[in-house]
């Protein structure tokens, strides 16, 4: 995902107030694009057929609280 100069300076300044010289964001900007894309395959991931892992299982061969 495509991120332009621009928004990552503001979001730089935002969280941090510092600036970035041209060098910098050149180094920075690949890492974040990756990231995104990343988060976005996870977005992508079609999970309806796995079940939730926070579901409580019951222990086989446990005996029951009485």
């Amino acid at each position: 995902m495509p991120v332009s100069d621009e928004t990552l300076r503001r979001i730089v300044a935002e969280y941090g107030g510092f600036e970035l010289s041209d060098a910098e964001l050149a180094l920075i900007k690949p890492e974040l694009e990756s990231y995104l894309s990343e988060l976005q395959n996870l977005r992508d991931l079609d999970l309806s057929d796995v079940p939730s892992a926070r579901l409580l299982r019951a222990a086989e061969g446990a005996e029951a609280d009485a």
